[in-house]
């Protein structure tokens, strides 16, 4: 059976986050018709060591492993050469999904007919002692991301209609897919549920001096894109006005599990 959805989920030095990742998949509630597609590309930690017996005991589970590093856009590339689903998703380690979130998204894009989605991703801090949880309680508490990119699902054929993510970048590579969609007026739209966790959090490819350099040389190289770089601000629009809204009716934009 052709899987309505796959997740591309990439790990490098994540070892401490493999069972919780392997638990939010398992518990989707269309896990058996979904494929998760797990991303290790030369990892020193080794995650395929964890992640192959969950694969070995799910059919609709793959591992890629490589032992040449890639940068993460061009580990998703890799996900989205192999994956079988005419949809196709990201989520970090690091994050969190909903247990509806695939459900969601699989029906949103089966039914608008979009190119790509996102859906209302609340930012959480890695330290916070309620980590991860789903409670409407907390859910209301946390601010709401005004940008797509810690979460975005597209249409698999967009490999043959207008490339795949840039390999070269690894800190930007999902603001310059989002320019390209605009750019070339692809259907996009947002499922106003709060479905994904973003994880602030030290490690992240933002921090430190390395990749504060490195973002310099990738914005060096969006420069010279023959596109404007830009987040969707239609999109940014639209959920600065659900933000406002969901302080007076938070229950509309959480889903139960």
């Amino acid at each position: 059976m052709t899987p309505r959805i796959s997740v591309l989920i990439s790990t490098f030095n994540n070892r401490r986050f493999v069972e919780k990742k392997l638990r939010e998949a398992r518990r989707q509630s269309i896990f058996e018709q979904a494929e998760f597609l797990f991303l290790e590309t030369a990892s020193p930690e080794r995650e395929r060591e964890l992640l192959q017996p969950f694969c070995d005991a799910h059919p609709n589970c793959r591992l890629l492993a490589t032992d040449e590093r890639h940068t993460l856009y061009s580990a998703w590339n890799l996900g989205w050469d192999a994956a079988r689903a005419p949809v196709l998703c990201n989520s970090n380690m690091d994050d969190a999904m909903h247990p509806r979130l695939l459900e969601h998204v699989a029906a949103a894009m089966e039914r608008r007919h979009w190119d790509a989605c996102s859906v209302l991703i609340a930012k959480q801090l890695a330290e916070d002692p309620a980590l991860d949880a789903w409670s409407r309680q907390r859910l209301a508490r946390l601010p709401l991301s005004l940008r797509p990119g810690p979460f975005t699902a597209w249409r698999a054929d967009l490999k043959e209609r207008f490339g795949q993510f840039d390999g070269r970048l690894a800190v930007v590579g999902d603001r310059d897919f989002w320019s390209r969609l605009i750019a070339r007026r692809m259907k996009f739209g947002l499922v106003p549920k709060v479905l994904y966790l973003y994880t602030k959090s030290p490690w992240q490819l933002s921090k430190g001096q390395y990749h504060s350099t490195r973002r310099e040389q990738e914005e060096k190289l969006l420069s010279e894109k023959p596109y404007p770089i830009c987040w969707p601000y239609r999109m940014r629009n639209q959920i600065m006005v659900l933000r406002y809204l969901r302080r007076l009716f938070p229950a509309w934009f959480i889903p139960h599990e």
